[in-house]
């Protein structure tokens, strides 16, 4: 059977002041259809640079190799921008270990729910304002009406916390990454 994800020999560098510094050599992994996958390692090991890396999510001034990076036997590693945009957030998605931070604080709770929905799928504007109801409800949030018209500096760290996995669940991804999700 095909692996959902299989990255083979993934490796990840940047500049420094004193020349390339290599974070990430060498990795390998493959994700079949309904396994988990845990990666461990110490902070600032590398974790969650291989993830942001499959993603394309590092900076551009990241130097990121590999012999294989597929999604459902698709090379995703030379992909456009605009083609990636299509699989990020549909077909792969990630609970980043920063929800306040990786929350647009310009926009509210629901807004950012929506515009994934807008962008990876055909709902008109009541399905997509429907399903971001239901999603916070699934993730246990109370008064959904409420949190969907909040700014994240409204609320705790919890309430981010559960905003972005409503984010990453919206369009039921086939691969979803949670960076450090023992924490918060």
């Amino acid at each position: 059977m095909e692996p959902l994800l299989d990255v083979q020999n993934l490796s990840v560098s940047f500049p420094t002041a004193n020349g390339e510094t290599t974070v990430l050599h060498n990795a390998s992994y493959r994700i079949h259809k309904g396994e988990v996958l845990a990666i461990v390692g110490e902070s600032g090991s590398g974790k969650s640079v291989a993830m942001l890396a499959v993603m394309g999510l590092l900076p551009p001034t990241a130097t990121v190799t590999a012999d294989k990076i597929t999604f459902e036997g698709r090379d995703i590693a030379d992909l456009s921008p605009k083609a990636r945009r299509k699989i990020i957030g549909k077909d792969i998605a990630m609970i980043f270990q920063e929800p306040v931070a990786s929350l647009n604080p310009c926009f509210t709770a629901g807004f950012q729910i929506e515009e994934v929905l807008k962008q990876h799928t055909d709902l008109d504007k009541k399905a997509r304002h429907a399903r971001a109801i239901e999603l916070l409800q699934a993730v246990g949030l109370p008064n959904p009406e409420d949190r969907l018209k909040a700014y994240p500096h409204q609320m705790s760290g919890g309430q981010c916390q559960r905003i972005m996995i409503a984010i990453a669940m919206a369009c039921s991804p086939k691969l979803l990454i949670a960076d450090e999700p023992t924490t918060a």
